[in-house]
């Protein structure tokens, strides 16, 4: 962490000696490719007529060249190709893209002659990129991203066809549970950075960080095999086009929140960074010392835990205010070096900050065997805190690309919620207890990709090296719960023997490493019109975790509770006739380790064949042990070794030169988190809930088909149609464990699912309806995915027989409707998202217990409005996001409808949402 500070400050050193401008001078880049089958061309001549100026492409088929202001001839060329002669206008200081598609020549040479408008939109390159590739993706380019309102990875992940967001931060492709998905950052891999479950929370990369966005939903020999969904892969910028600074400073309202009373969570200044005090962690004790021998303390016992109580932070710390608005600034810089025409390096480096505050309200319900247990209702005052920082390092000439990533993220959480109500019913106890919740996310990942052709431009060599280091602390989580009997006149503290249903504290710590390294290398052949290329690679990916938590509660008596939480927990009323703490860990629950070796083997094989066909085909073995052992009592919970072989066939045909036709297959897995085998239990208070996990899970594994037709008419326009076929053998969910009588969810394999599906994309401006530009600057967007899935059981499951699979919608639309015209520097985004009701936790039939159904996620429509305004170099941005405000409501279909009935239905939790708007400007230096 501290290199990684040193290295952000050489952006700041660099400063103070920049030449801000390229002068009278701008920047024509792009890519070139052969028409005929989409590959990249390397070593393209790119040059003016005169030949004064001129560059070649890289093994990428990119290519960069800076002109003087004004218009210029420019010629491409290579060997055995049609040379195209482009007549293009360069502004002054600017950078424009140049995509060009080379034809192959006849025997008599020819030359093209174009003249070219250039658009800027790298959402045509994104496209380019989908339409010549193997595999069945879809993505979004950093210029389709800046059109909507959206702020974060999660945010801008909605908009992709297929995908939908839960609980604002993990992503469902194609209806399929979190859990079912893979994540890429710059090429490594990404891990789960939740403690409770098999995600990655995307919502701690900001938008502005990232330069596309890619989901593949087929399987390849080079990419994880651990996947149902789809891969998500996200790549930062890389080396800049020109010279820049941008700084960003943004004002959010929310309807609920801002400008009425909140409850904040005192913090001190670094705090206020999401970097937290020390002093808020527990005291530093050896273990055992505040456990007791007995049932009951003896008055030695009491004597030591007294002593030991009063070195606790006891109180919550909180402070009512008027909330003002929430803030967001960012910074980001970037610089190109040029070493000659074809050699070239560039540095990007870039700050983000955010402090969000939000209130909500939420009513929960319990239920057992015998009916309803709890009515509650919660106040929940929120305040996160985000700060990130990129640095990447990147290096290009023809034959060698070097790349060293670098992205921090410290991503804090306090939470403060008082719950009043009912706490049991059939004895009528009401509540009254508030919850304070701190948490840390720190995600430092860090990866080294290194590119070169060999030889005769027919072998490339690949290497990548990556590192990262996920801590995730709860360093103070504190209840302080009252309890009033119909036979009582005041409130009493309450104390018990579990954290889950009395006062007491709760501490973790998880840390996780993970390295990875891979070699690959690819030789290409031509041979007539049949283009081979051939790859093969040999990687490992290793994780090592630790996780350790304590949790204590209160014993001993209190007189005279006060109900003011920092009175009553005063040292005045700590000792051996008062109150005091013992800890209630379980050493054979509360902590454990966890190691897993994934090393993996490839080989494919690429072929295409004039302009009908292409082909994509191979295999990866993937040698996976995992290991989850507690070493405090020396106990193995689980031990997974499993060898997969995991075939793939992807297949393109071009009916027409914009019309393709794609059909996959390919085998994938699905295996356990660390967590999800451990026993651990974690008290989740919003939900009023444990969840532990399950050491007997299996590893699932699926067969995947897909088939699909696109067609690209022009520019950044596409349409396209797919089905998709799904069988997964002992599917992974998560579902309520009947055999506890508190509320508590866990993980659980059944014996089978399939899964099938539609997916329509359009993305069409209106200029079909005229030759005004306004038409032309007006797109339309849609894309919708209709999804069915059936489950078989296992022998004596209680399962629900005609249920959905947990977590899968059946359906996910998104709607947009988009208006940018560069002559007048507005535009106007109006996006609409919905997704259908999905089990969030699966029940048992109702004939085993009428309270234990499935329990479903009721659907959302949420609509978002953007307009802003460029101006010079200033970026105007208002945006008014979640109009609706619809409630998040979490019920059972009492009734079977399929649908959610207010009046019908068994409500959990209702969260009563607000919607927020957003006052955002930017300076672009």
């Amino acid at each position: 962490m501290i290199s990684f500070t040193k290295l952000s400050l050489l952006p700041l050193i660099i400063l103070i000696n920049l030449q801000f401008g390229f002068g009278q001078n701008g920047v024509i880049s792009g890519k070139i490719i052969e028409k005929i089958n989409g590959e990249p061309v390397i070593g393209a001549v790119i040059r003016t007529s005169e030949g004064k100026f001129g560059t070649t492409t890289d093994f990428d088929g990119n290519y960069r060249l800076q002109l003087p202001a004004g218009d210029h001839s420019i010629q491409i060329s290579f060997l055995s190709f049609k040379e195209q002669k482009i007549s293009v206008s360069v502004l002054p200081g600017s950078t424009q893209t140049l995509d060009v598609a080379l034809e192959e020549a006849s025997t008599e040479m020819e030359e093209v002659v174009v003249t070219y408008t250039i658009q800027k939109s790298s959402s045509i390159s994104q496209l380019i990129e989908r339409r010549n590739s193997a595999l069945v993706s879809d993505g979004l380019s950093s210029e389709q991203i800046k059109k909507t309102p959206d702020r974060t990875a999660s945010d801008a992940l909605k908009r992709i066809t297929g995908a939908s967001i839960q609980e604002g931060k993990f992503a469902i492709i194609r209806g399929m549970n979190d859990r079912y998905n893979a994540g890429y950052l710059d090429g490594s891999m990404l891990p789960s950075t939740e403690s409770d479950r098999k995600a990655f929370a995307f919502d701690i990369l900001p938008a502005g960080l990232i330069d596309k966005i890619q989901v593949i939903k087929s399987g390849s020999p080079e990419l994880s095999g651990d996947f149902g969904g789809g891969i998500i892969k996200i790549s930062t910028k890389a080396i800049p086009e020109k010279l820049y600074q941008s700084i960003s400073v943004g004002a959010n309202y929310h309807s609920l929140t801002t400008f009425k009373n909140f409850s904040l969570t005192e913090k001190s200044s670094l705090e206020n960074l999401g970097f937290i005090n020390n002093d808020r962690n527990i005291p530093d004790l050896e273990n055992n010392n505040m456990k007791i021998s007995g049932s009951f303390a003896t008055e030695s016992e009491k004597q030591r835990l007294s002593t030991l109580t009063k070195s606790f932070d006891l109180g919550i710390h909180q402070r009512n205010i008027t909330a003002s608005p929430n803030t967001r600034l960012s910074y980001s810089f970037g610089k190109p070096f040029d070493f000659s025409k074809t050699k070239r390096a560039g540095l990007i480096f870039a700050l983000v900050y955010s402090d969000t505050k939000k209130f909500l309200e939420s009513d929960i319900s319990n239920f057992d065997g015998s009916g309803q247990t709890t009515e509650l209702k919660d106040k929940n005052s929120s305040e996160n805190v985000n700060t990130g920082g990129l640095l990447n390092f990147n290096y290009q000439s023809p034959r060698v690309q070097i790349g060293f990533n670098n992205l921090l993220n410290v991503n804090t959480d306090y939470t403060l919620i008082n719950r009043q109500g009912i706490g049991n019913i059939s004895d009528y106890i009401e509540v009254n207890s508030t919850a304070n919740l701190i948490q840390v996310n720190r995600l430092i990942n860090q990866n080294l990709n290194y590119r070169q052709i060999l030889g005769n431009n027919n072998l490339v060599l690949q290497a990548g090296l990556s590192f990262g280091d996920i801590r995730r602390n709860i360093p103070s989580y504190k209840i302080v719960s009252y309890t009033k009997t119909p036979d009582m006149e005041n409130y009493q503290f309450s104390m018990g023997e579990f954290f889950n249903n009395s006062s007491g504290l709760f501490s973790s710590m998880l840390n996780e490493q993970y390295y990875g390294g891979n070699i690959e290398i690819s030789k290409k052949w031509d041979y007539k019109n049949l283009v081979t290329d051939i790859k093969v690679g040999i990687g490992d990916q290793l994780r090592n975790r630790d996780f350790a938590s304590r949790n204590f509660v209160f014993g001993g008596t209190i007189n005279n509770s006060t109900m003011d939480i920092n009175k009553d927990l005063a040292d005045a009323n700590i000792g051996v006739n008062g109150l005091y703490l013992t800890e209630k860990t379980s050493d054979d629950l509360a902590s454990y380790q966890g190691k897993q070796d994934l090393l993996f083997t490839f080989f494919s094989i690429d072929q295409k064949y004039s302009d009908i066909f292409r082909i994509n085909y191979g295999a990866r073995v993937e040698k996976f042990r995992t290991t989850v052992e507690n070493d405090k009592i020396g106990l193995q919970i689980s031990d997974i070794n499993k060898t997969s072989i995991l075939p793939s066939v992807n297949f393109c045909y071009l009916l027409k030169e914009k019309t393709n036709i794609r059909a996959s297959y390919y085998a994938s897995v699905n295996r356990p988190e660390f967590r999800e085998l451990a026993p651990f239990a974690f008290y989740a208070f919003d939900k009023n809930s444990e969840i532990r996990g399950n050491r007997d899970l299996k590893i699932a594994e699926l067969q995947n088909f897909d088939l699909r037709m696109e067609w690209f008419p022009t520019g950044s326009q596409v349409v396209s149609l797919g089905a998709f076929l799904k069988t997964i053998r002992n599917p992974i969910e998560f579902n309520i464990d009947i055999t506890q009588v508190f509320s508590t969810f866990t993980y659980g394999n059944e014996k089978a699912a399939r899964i099938s599906g539609l997916e329509f994309e359009l993305r069409k401006n209106l200029g079909f309806l005229g030759s005004k530009n306004i038409y032309k600057e007006i797109s339309i967007l849609t894309n919708a995915s209709l999804i069915h899935s059936k489950l078989m059981f296992n022998e004596g499951s209680k399962s629900l027989s005609n249920r959905p699979l947990q977590g899968q919608s059946p359906y996910i639309l998104n709607c947009g409707l988009l208006y940018d015209s560069e002559n007048t520097g507005w535009s106007l985004t109006l996006m609409a998202n919905r997704f259908g009701r999905r089990i969030a936790f699966v029940g048992v039939d109702p004939k085993f217990g009428e309270t234990r159904m499935d329990i479903y996620e009721a659907p959302r429509t949420i609509l978002d409005f953007q307009i802003g305004k460029n101006y010079k170099n200033f970026n105007f941005k208002f945006t008014v996001g979640d109009i609706l405000a619809q409630n998040l409501v979490f019920y059972q279909d009492v009734d079977q409808s399929g649908k959610y009935e207010v009046n019908n239905d068994r409500r959990f939790i209702n969260i009563k949402n607000g919607f927020n708007s957003n006052i955002n400007v930017s300076y672009n230096f």
